[in-house]
């Protein structure tokens, strides 16, 4: 299995039929399904939802799993796996309108958020001391501050010990060359490999794997397609692209967005 990268878009404005939802809740396992029926907020209920669902398909694509079969289990920092099932490492974010995964035969970690306002004097906290510098001296202060964000994110998810490792430990470098690197103590941090994907001008995304072999491209699922996975019956029009183009019915390789280095 090589490593592949998924982006799901939803669209919060396409109301869902309450049985179609409270189906689609009962492909979850009961504790996560109690937990996202106490959200609030019909968006974050959908956002977790919608992750769970996201990487169970692609476990059930590419492992051959029944869903009822899939079990999750969490290390002692929260950091969830698949148990009894070798060579078969996942990570997921979800931020604003975007779901994301990466799954991988090696640990690997991946982070979407969405770039907003926010103060900059946290990066004193959080980021390391060159970070700040370089991001105070950069005209582009809040969009870059999301990309050392996620990129920073994707590397502790990779670690697997939460926030238990501190943010401002290392140091995010982009090079001249144009690869991004990790330093710890001023020394380049051998075996970890980062790369951006561009898939929403507003969002930042960063990924970070064991290994160089990154795709070039994000695999965008259709947010209907997925419902038809786990609901075949449920039928509805396919979402129409900005250009009014139907997007493709294959969850496995819709849109494919490029990466940025």
């Amino acid at each position: 299995m090589q490593l592949e990268v998924y982006a799901l878009k939803l669209n919060f404005g396409r109301k869902i039929d309450y049985a179609v939802m409270d189906e689609l809740m009962t492909k979850v396992e009961a504790s996560k399904e109690v937990r996202l029926r106490r959200f609030v907020r019909q968006e974050d209920r959908l956002r977790g939802l919608f992750a769970d669902l996201l990487i169970r398909d692609r476990i059930k694509q590419e492992t051959g799993l029944d869903n009822e079969c899939i079990d999750f289990c969490t290390n002692e920092y929260g950091k969830p796996f698949l148990r009894d099932v070798d060579l078969f490492h996942f990570n997921l974010s979800h931020s604003g309108d975007w779901v994301v995964c990466a799954i991988d035969e090696k640990p690997v970690g991946i982070d979407v958020e969405e770039i907003q306002e926010i103060d900059l004097d946290i990066s004193k906290h959080y980021f390391s001391r060159q970070e700040h510098e370089d991001l105070m001296n950069r005209k582009d202060r809040i969009a870059h501050f999301f990309s050392l964000w996620s990129l920073k994110e994707s590397y502790i998810k990779i670690l697997g010990k939460g926030l238990s490792h501190p943010l401002n430990a290392f140091s995010i470098r982009f090079l001249e060359s144009g690869e991004i690197s990790i330093f710890v103590d001023g020394v380049k941090l051998d075996n970890i490999y980062l790369r951006q994907y561009d898939v929403d001008v507003n969002y930042k995304m960063g990924i970070c794997a064991q290994h160089e072999q990154l795709p070039a491209c994000v695999n965008l699922v259709i947010m209907e397609d997925l419902i038809r996975s786990f609901v075949p019956d449920y039928n509805i029009p396919l979402y129409r692209s900005p250009d009014h183009s139907v997007s493709s019915a294959n969850t496995n390789f819709g849109y494919r967005f490029k990466s940025s280095y």
